[in-house]
């Protein structure tokens, strides 16, 4: 059963400190938001921020039984005169001193539940859930043999390739079955089975008069501060739209030295931000624009005081469409812990990086099956804006196979 619970605190990250400390680091923060404590009818109170939290109700430890009352001792039985009585006689059974030794004391109790576990024993028992859920992945996707045998010709060959492009197994035989033998009609059966697992895509709706606020999220060094260069490239020179850049990569010198450089060039104004407050005063100042392009900092999925802050800024700048960017030539492991921790924070468009840098861009298909959610990019080079293509615009047959 879930449980949801309120946390108040001058910082956010003193906020989700309480929120852990009691629900644990499975804790999912479902909102956060600014709220005045004490004061005078709302007026000159304190500015708190509020979390709600989520998280399964821990089951309540198990009560220590009673003692049983004490009962004085049986009468011993009487001798059975017929029957010697055999006494042991031992030194610490005959010592004065016996009497005086206490008895040993009681196994120590284990650690009280909701204390907080170490560092290191928390990114265990985070490298343990992958663990599990990557053997459970396995033995779900495990082929049928039979259903091998049945390749034949060009799907044999089909289902060959998608291995070895990164697709999981049971998704790969899926797909193969379904093309046939002969390759002229499976070229097609493939890109039509492709097109359908894949869903249409979804590029950014931006139009004259029509403002969109677009944020890029995703960790370090996936391609964000080019990918946004490339988008903004594309919808000033290529669509003539009025396009203004937001950065709160402040953490890389060079990233906003990089997108500055980009934004002279491209003539679009550039507004850096420190903090999710600055975000509010940057988005009037961009009110004329018809597509404002946020570029976040990158986030390690392991980190939760970095994560926490991008939650914070996410909610005070509120944008339209958030893109979790993905390079493809990440562990397929790491992958899944991404999808975990970013997919809470709103995201709805997945954006490949590195098409150009991976021999196992199947990946691309495992992560859309299992976030969900639809491709809006892919990028393939450096190049600003050639380098970037629309999901639509993919042939993933192509790309799947090796061509």
């Amino acid at each position: 059963m879930m449980q949801v619970k309120k946390y108040v605190a001058p910082t956010y990250a003193e906020a989700l400190i309480l929120a852990k400390n009691e629900l644990g680091t499975d804790a999912v923060i479902v909102d956060s938001r600014k709220v005045r404590v004490g004061g005078i009818f709302g007026l000159f109170g304190k500015e708190m921020t509020e979390l709600t939290v989520a998280a399964d109700e821990r089951p309540a430890p198990p009560r220590a039984a009673k003692p049983a009352a004490a009962r004085p001792p049986a009468a011993p039985a009487p001798a059975d005169p017929a029957r010697p009585v055999a006494v042991a006689a031992s030194p610490a059974a005959s010592s004065p001193r016996a009497a005086a030794v206490p008895a040993p004391a009681a196994q120590a109790a284990p650690a009280a539940a909701g204390v907080p576990l170490a560092p290191e024993f928390a990114a265990l028992r985070r490298e343990m859930a992958d663990l599990k859920q990557a053997v459970t992945r396995l033995v779900e996707n495990r082929p049928d043999p039979a259903a091998l045998m049945e390749l034949k010709g060009y799907a044999r060959k089909v289902y060959e390739q998608l291995l070895e492009a990164g697709v999981e197994e049971g998704l790969a035989l899926s797909i193969s079955r379904k093309v046939g033998a002969h390759a002229t009609k499976g070229r097609a059966l493939l890109r039509a089975e492709l097109f359908r697992l894949l869903g249409p895509g979804a590029p950014i709706q931006a139009g004259p008069g029509q403002r969109r606020v677009v944020a890029l999220v995703g960790p370090t060094g996936v391609g964000k501060t080019t990918t946004l260069a490339k988008l903004a490239a594309h919808f000033a020179l290529e669509r003539g739209l009025k396009v203004e850049l937001i950065t709160a990569d402040t953490f890389r010198i060079a990233a906003v030295d990089q997108l500055r450089t980009y934004a002279d060039i491209l003539s679009i104004p550039l507004y850096t931000v420190e903090r999710p407050l600055d975000v509010a005063q940057a988005l009037e100042e961009t009110a004329g624009a018809d597509l404002v392009l946020i570029d976040t900092g990158g986030r390690s999925h392991k980190d939760d005081e970095r994560m926490a802050e991008l939650q914070e800024l996410l909610a005070a700048a509120r944008p339209d469409e958030i893109h979790l960017v993905f390079a493809l030539n990440t562990n397929p492991r790491d992958a899944d812990r991404m999808l975990e921790r970013y997919l809470p924070l709103g995201v709805n468009r997945l954006l490949f990086t590195k098409v150009d840098e991976t021999s196992a861009p199947g990946l691309l298909l495992n992560i859309r099956l299992r976030s969900d959610l639809p491709v809006s990019y892919i990028t393939d080079g450096q190049s600003v804006p050639d380098d970037l293509r629309p999901a639509d615009a993919v042939d993933y047959s192509r790309l799947f196979m090796g061509a």
